[in-house]
């Protein structure tokens, strides 16, 4: 009854990752501006969350085998991943200790990063396999797809607190728009704030639904194939350079593999080919406006590029002043708005990288042990199952590109969540087959 209950959480959980209901009972500001990072709030999607770590934990500790297993000499050999995470949490423990006038600020940074990382466990312990859970994932991203093509061409994004969407319109200040010659068009942002974060959303979830096409009944691919086109129309109307070249990036890795592994070309093209012809057709329909973001040309593209310069070089000179132990977990716009001038554009923004911004926030020490954590998660989903290596490249990927997968609730959930689904059971199919633990 536990673990069925717990599996119906985590489909739910998948499902409505996008959504973006939230409680907002600390509104900030940063020097007269509001401060979306500094901003303490309750999401919706966290009830369920933590609700699965518990039912979770409860299941698992419950097992007369599970404290077998930890203290058998077996287990002394895989001791140490353990290690590094839990010194990574006691870092991240001090950082909380040492905060000072902003400590709610980095508590609510850390327990939802915490949270995320409990999760991606809880999906590789779950009594679900890679099927289930991927198609509940991939469902929410048809959604998300859907509703992009409807915000493109409605230009009009309804404000609804249900769903945790802001109103934006065309003609707004501030707006995500691509502006060719005298037009202006609202990209589409999904249910997410900004279009760049459902846009590499959208791409980790076409590649994902690259593998699980074969694993549906044939009946229902045509069906399939349908919302993976929806998928690509709605990545496209975020006009989201980063994430186009994160997928892009993903489908490389993945016929790689296929090539190396010789697995079968004939479903992944037939997905691929149906994707390259909806892009023609919705690039032939918008050429200037495709023009516009490829080229990076005209006045908001420009001021966009300039931007993001002077962040990366704000970036650089904060790590350097802060290597060893950072600026604090969550904390980077706070010590920018401190220490130095109000940027150009006026709003303080964390630097469109979660390379750069992890490592200015945590310092060099406790960035190594994150990525040691994630080098050693990758080389077990490649023993588990080679071809998802291809979905962790696109979340890799865009993090060069956008902070959100590191700075927002919503991205740090998408981030552990796609390692969680590479560590679930069955996850290779026929392809290989899983290692014995």
């Amino acid at each position: 009854m536990l673990a069925k209950l717990t599996n119906y959480l985590i489909l739910m959980f998948l499902f409505l990752l996008p959504w973006q209901t939230r409680w907002i009972y600390g509104a900030a500001e940063l020097n007269g501006l509001p401060w979306e990072y500094g901003t303490l709030s309750f999401y919706g999607t966290e009830i369920l969350l933590w609700a699965i770590v518990i039912l979770t934990g409860m299941r698992i500790f419950g097992r007369p085998d599970f404290w077998q297993a930890i203290t058998g000499r077996a287990h002394l050999a895989r001791r140490w991943p353990a290690l590094i995470l839990g010194v990574t949490i006691a870092v991240l423990a001090f950082y909380f200790y040492q905060a000072s006038s902003v400590k709610e600020v980095s508590a609510q940074f850390i327990s939802r990063l915490l949270g995320s990382i409990c999760l991606m466990v809880c999906l590789a312990a779950a009594n679900l396999n890679f099927k289930q859970m991927g198609l509940a994932f991939w469902s929410g991203g048809v959604i998300q797809g859907i509703i992009a093509i409807g915000q493109f061409f409605t230009q009009e994004i309804f404000a609804n607190k249900w769903f945790g969407l802001a109103a934006h319109q065309v003609t707004d200040i501030g707006a995500a728009v691509v502006q060719s010659a005298d037009e202006r068009w609202l990209r589409a942002y999904g249910f997410f704030g900004w279009p760049n974060s459902l846009g590499i959303y959208l791409a980790v979830v076409f590649v994902l639904g690259l593998m699980l096409f074969n694993k549906i009944n044939k009946k229902y691919q045509p069906l399939f194939l349908g919302g993976q086109m929806l998928i690509i129309a709605g990545l496209l109307f975020s006009f989201s350079r980063g994430a186009w070249l994160a997928l892009v990036a993903g489908l490389l890795v993945y016929l790689f593999i296929n090539w190396r592994k010789k697995f079968s070309f004939i479903s992944p093209a037939k997905q691929i080919i149906a994707g390259v012809i909806m892009v023609a057709v919705v690039m032939s329909i918008y050429p200037s406006l495709f023009a516009v973001r490829v080229g990076a040309t005209g006045y908001l593209e420009n001021l966009s590029l300039n931007e993001r310069a002077a962040q990366f070089n704000l970036a650089e000179i904060t790590t350097l002043n802060n290597i060893w132990f950072g600026v604090g977990p969550g904390l980077y716009t706070y010590y920018v708005a401190m220490n130095y001038s109000p940027p150009l554009y006026g709003v303080y923004q964390p630097v469109h990288n979660i390379y750069l911004l992890s490592l200015a926030e945590l310092g060099i020490l406790t960035f190594l042990c994150f990525g040691v954590l994630v080098v050693w998660l990758a080389t077990r989903i490649w023993k588990i199952n080679p071809l998802y290596i291809s979905v962790l490249a696109v979340i890799l990927t865009g993090g060069f590109f956008d902070h959100f997968l590191w700075s927002l609730f919503a991205g740090q959930i998408l981030f552990w969540t796609v390692f969680g689904l590479g560590l679930a059971k069955n996850g290779n199919g026929d392809i290989t087959t899983r290692e014995e633990s």
